[in-house]
């Protein structure tokens, strides 16, 4: 974001925009679960590849982050009740947001274009079709990371600090109620993106999460810690961290 933005009043809506994500061939290659070094070694061509997608995907990119912070308004019973009615539910909520004053939920999007390009081009060029998608996946990564390490910013202006980033989906909080309470609490549509009936996302690059604040939240961990296939996934270790 633009350095020294002023922070959102906490019953604001805003759509952030104007992210600078730092993308590069390795963070394609990352992406779609190759080691970089070991890659460039042993396949000039996929690397390549790598680099031609990144070379015509970057434009297609249009970064944005629908955001809102509520006020928490009580704690009952693995519920944290916030503002406006709002509640975030579930055993991983009350472990990191029980002790929050306040919750910063976002939706993170790099828009569609890149996925229709990715979608198109697979039919007739399978391996720069691939790329293309890894792309988009580095790319929504790179913005829920900046768009994390932003908050930890706003958070430490005030003197808080701020928890681990959770997404629905992470052990201790399912999807199903998880994606339905982070849409309602926060103007996703603003930035593109849609909740189908199944709780997909639209663009299916976008990510959802929420962080709590206050004066005695902690960092514990970080997202893949909470993941069910945290074991056997290829991308660990490759998520944005904050902080």
């Amino acid at each position: 974001m633009t350095a020294g933005e002023r922070v959102p009043g906490e019953r604001a809506a805003p759509v952030l925009r104007d992210w600078v994500l730092q993308l590069d061939v390795d963070a394609v290659l990352r992406a779609e679960g190759a080691d970089p070094d070991r890659l460039r070694a042993r396949s000039a061509a996929s690397v390549a590849v790598a680099a031609e997608a990144l070379e015509s995907g970057l434009p297609l990119l249009t970064p944005v982050v629908a955001y809102r912070q509520l006020a928490v308004v009580g704690f009952r019973h693995q519920r944290l009740l916030l503002e406006g009615n709002g509640v975030l539910r579930g055993p991983l909520i009350a472990e990191h947001l029980h002790a929050a004053r306040a919750v910063a939920v976002l939706v993170c999007t790099i828009g569609s274009a890149l996925e229709r390009r990715a979608s198109t081009t697979f039919a007739e060029d399978p391996a720069l079709g691939l790329a293309l998608d890894s792309l988009g996946s580095a790319a929504v990564g790179a913005l829920t990371g900046e768009a994390c390490r932003w908050v930890d910013r706003q958070a430490s202006d005030r003197g808080w600090q701020s928890t681990v980033p959770l997404s629905p989906g992470l052990i201790g909080w399912p999807v199903d109620p998880g994606q339905r309470e982070v849409f309602g609490l926060v103007d996703a549509g603003a930035a593109g993106v849609m909740l189908s009936d199944g709780l997909m996302m639209h663009p299916h690059k976008s990510n959802s999460v929420v962080i709590g604040l206050g004066p005695d939240v902690r960092h514990a961990g970080e997202p893949c810690d909470y993941c069910s296939v945290k074991d056997t996934c290829r991308y660990r270790g490759q998520q944005p961290h904050h902080g």
